[in-house]
């Protein structure tokens, strides 16, 4: 009785037993299936989706807020290139509209070799600041390419910057505007690219200073970081223009930046230097109208 009651009943443990294992199975695998699933609903329209991190063990908590936080790198990457598309083809709309039109006029009827002269230098002007806008795009993107801090040669910051100083010295005089550099400090850097950042902060604050006011550059140590301070004294700027001001095309006086030919992009190159370095850029500007710009360059010994 007692072989034939266990030859009888154990096909149907077994099966209460597959059935139970698979029940477990599945609730347990139910986590990675709405993984799989908001995997497989991710696309360029539907990045805000996150996986709720609830009721999760902690293995796959874990993985659930990796993945969530690798969504909200992809959203903000995709964010920040929707926007850039949309303001870099309003930025070569401008020129291209004012070359077609320049030229379409001067087609327009018979004109002299000195007025068509006149027409092909005004086209030069928005050809060179096309360029510009070009060259400049071209420095930010090869810059954020750059996976790994660029390690470079060793250079002397007090030189470097006192060499801009000297390329910018006629501009600091129409302006009325002296400029002093203090400190010495080494850094490990790309020179030519930690030029560009200088010259970049240092034409835009002597641009901005106040008649006959010093603009300093000031080179020194903050918390085992090598600094590089550009300070001014002219109109300032408010906290709502600092909070992105390194924005790609952001300006504060789109007029003057566009008839100072300026592309909008010089303080978003400095940015990127910067990130491409391992370091940061950082801006102030208080009360009584002081702005400093700072290049802040991480794990480097100040020698």
């Amino acid at each position: 009785g007692f072989a034939k009651a266990t030859v009888l009943g154990l096909p149907v443990l077994l099966m209460v037993v597959a059935l139970g294992s698979w029940l477990i199975a599945r609730t347990a695998l139910s986590p990675l299936r709405r993984f799989k699933r908001l995997a497989a609903s991710v696309g360029a329209k539907s990045l805000g989706q996150r996986l709720s991190e609830a009721s999760l063990p902690t293995e796959l908590a874990e993985l659930a807020m990796e993945f969530n936080g690798m969504l909200a790198r992809i959203d903000q990457g995709y964010r920040r290139l929707h926007e850039f598309s949309g303001d870099l083809a309003h930025e070569m709309r401008t020129p291209v509209a004012t070359l077609l039109g320049r030229t379409q006029v001067a087609l327009s009827q018979k004109r002299s070799v000195v007025e068509l002269q006149e027409v092909l230098e005004g086209n030069i002007e928005e050809l060179e600041r096309l360029a510009r806008l070009i060259s400049d795009m071209l420095l930010i993107a090869s810059a954020d390419a750059l996976h790994n801090p660029v390690h470079g040669e060793h250079i002397e910051l007090f030189e470097e910057a006192q060499r801009v100083a000297d390329y910018l010295a006629m501009i600091a005089e129409e302006n009325d505007v002296l400029v002093d550099v203090q400190g010495r400090a080494s850094v490990k850097a790309d020179r030519l690219l930690v030029q560009r950042a200088i010259t970049n902060l240092l034409s835009n604050a002597i641009r901005h200073a106040s008649e006959k006011s010093t603009v300093v550059v000031e080179i020194g140590e903050d918390l085992g970081a090598v600094t590089l301070s550009v300070r001014n004294r002219g109109t300032g700027i408010s906290a709502v223009h600092l909070e992105r001001i390194f924005d790609r095309f952001y300006r504060i006086d789109s007029g003057r930046t566009r008839l100072d030919g300026g592309t909008g992009l010089g303080l978003a190159i400095v940015r990127a230097i910067m990130s491409a370095h391992g370091g940061r850029v950082v801006a102030t500007s208080d009360r009584d109208h002081v702005t400093t710009f700072t290049l802040i360059f991480a794990g480097q010994q100040r020698l």
